[in-house]
């Protein structure tokens, strides 16, 4: 496993609760979960910026494989 993997990982298991907490409260859509982490003022992966719909979709795409791992 690359050491980019593993940091990916680690920076998903880190926002997973964010995320899941804005699903609780009925928010579904990828453009959703955009404004509600933009909206809570939680910085994307790359630390810079706003989030957008393609990292959004790529950090709920970790959260399976980290499942599967714990």
């Amino acid at each position: 496993m690359s050491m980019k993997l593993t940091l990916a990982r680690m920076k998903a298991r880190r926002l997973e609760p964010a995320v899941r907490e804005l699903q609780a409260s009925g928010v579904t859509t990828l453009v959703g979960l955009v404004e509600g982490l933009n909206g809570r003022g939680i910085p994307p992966v790359k630390g810079k910026g706003a989030w957008t719909v393609v990292e959004v979709a790529r950090l709920l795409a970790r959260f399976a494989p980290l499942k599967e791992a714990a």
